[in-house]
């Protein structure tokens, strides 16, 4: 004689519809809430969420619990201000409401902007009509010539809502765009221009009709690009030189001043995809 096998999935799924089926004890009746959002079968928990789903809002009294859709959707917790961007708020001792939340802004700028070569760059900013503490802020980077932004730093906001993220020297060498992520904003993207260093020297004194060394070197390496040597005449500079850089990013020429005087001289590297024009210091050359 064939015995009848049931699954055990299915032995258990009768044992539980009996369970409910049953009475519970007298005066008992309404006084367990009711969860209104059906769960699929591989999602049994419930969680109770902002703002109202609609199958709750339509019957919310105390029998009826609303609750998501879907478990781990993002709620705020009791006793903060806001939800994430675009939900409801939430208030103290409420799990959930419909008052519109205000998403506030995220600011950024930049100091000094624009700046030069090797110097300190600090980047702040803060959220704005809504500030949090201790929201994470991720600061994002594009370099000249990069097409793409990439993570460059995180750090919190302060109990003011404020953040600050501190370049040190010799990290922010050429021209780059910024932005910071933080609560579900975005900020604008702020454009950094950043100077070469350019280096000029000479002799202080020098003879006229002889030749006088000129030496120089611009930081980042701009190997295989031309500066100019530019000397003050009348109130304007006029180029006098038009030296290449070495692989070394240096330079040297030999140039001969005809008159006596104070000469004033400059090396400028013309704007390019990596930094903004430059200018060394000014130098003077006493010519005899």
């Amino acid at each position: 004689m064939r015995r009848l096998i049931f699954p055990s999935s299915l032995l258990v799924l009768v044992a539980s519809l009996l369970v409910i089926a049953a009475p519970g004890p007298a005066g008992a009746t309404g006084s367990v809430p009711h969860i209104l959002c059906p769960q699929p079968q591989w999602q049994p928990t419930t969680t109770p969420c902002c703002p109202i789903p609609t199958n709750g809002a339509a019957r919310a009294d105390a029998r009826y619990v609303p609750c998501c859709p879907q478990s781990g959707s993002a709620c705020c917790a009791s006793g903060t201000a806001c939800c994430a961007s675009g939900t409801a708020c939430c208030v103290s001792g409420t799990p959930c409401c419909t008052t519109a939340c205000t998403s506030g802004a995220l600011s950024i700028a930049s100091s000094p902007d624009p700046s030069t070569t090797g110097r300190k760059v600090v980047i702040s900013g803060g959220l704005t009509s809504n500030p949090v503490s201790g929201a994470q802020v991720v600061l994002w980077r594009e370099l000249a010539g990069q097409s793409s932004f990439h993570q460059l730093a995180q750090t919190t906001t302060d109990s003011a809502g404020q953040y600050n993220f501190t370049m040190k020297r010799g990290s922010v060498n050429a021209d780059q765009r910024w932005y910071v992520t933080a609560n579900g904003l975005t900020s604008p993207t702020l454009q950094q221009d950043v100077a070469a260093l350019v280096g000029l020297a000479a002799a202080h004194t020098a003879t006229a009709g002889q030749p006088v060394a000129l030496t120089g070197h611009v930081t980042p390496s701009h190997a295989g690009q031309v500066v100019l040597i530019e000397q003050s005449r009348g109130g304007s500079w006029a180029v006098i030189a038009r030296p290449r850089l070495s692989s070394s990013s240096g330079f040297k020429l030999s140039h001969r001043f005809s008159h006596a005087g104070a000469v004033k001289l400059r090396a400028v590297l013309p704007a390019d995809g990596r930094n903004d024009r430059s200018n060394s210091p000014t130098l003077t050359v006493t010519v005899k």
